[in-house]
């Protein structure tokens, strides 16, 4: 067997693994498992993702960003990695909020009509203080998805 095989197989291996422990909410084994994949194959996209999910998830925003930059570079057409970036950048706010958007029009540009993206971009306009335009993508948002519950909190904070 050859050795780009046999890396492969462990790759996918810790991935499985991985993706199993995340699901059960054991992120401490997951982090190991998906670390374990990464340096088999530190070019799968899913891998990538799931850590930069985690670390979004537990506030580690530098290294997610960086994990989910290098899982879209494998795998361009990842709406939901998009996302993912923009949310990143839209947390750290200030200058990065023009990033999020950025990032939003790839996703839009594959998926135009995701509640998901109508959200964020309505949030990262009330950041921006342009409330307005934040109330009319949240309302989008809605009209998408009558339950996405950011955008319906949001939109309530918006109209107080």
């Amino acid at each position: 067997m050859s050795t780009t095989n046999e890396h492969e197989r462990m790759a996918s291996l810790h991935l499985e693994r991985g993706k199993r422990h995340f699901e059960k909410g054991e992120i401490k084994e997951a982090v190991s498992e998906l670390t374990e994949s990464f340096g088999f194959d530190p070019r799968n996209a899913e891998t990538l993702y799931l850590l930069a999910e985690i670390y979004g998830a537990a506030g580690y925003i530098d290294p997610a960003v960086d994990f989910i930059q290098k899982s879209l570079r494998e795998d361009y057409m990842n709406v939901n990695g998009w996302i993912m970036l923009a949310n990143l950048y839209a947390q750290k706010g200030g200058a990065y909020l023009d990033l999020a958007l950025e990032q939003l029009n790839m996703a839009e540009g594959m998926d135009s009509n995701n509640s998901l993206i109508c959200y964020l971009r309505g949030n990262i306009m009330a950041q921006k203080g342009e409330t307005d335009k934040a109330i009319e993508f949240l309302q989008k948002a809605l009209s998408i998805d009558a339950s996405n519950v950011y955008a319906k909190h949001d939109l309530a904070a918006l109209q107080k």
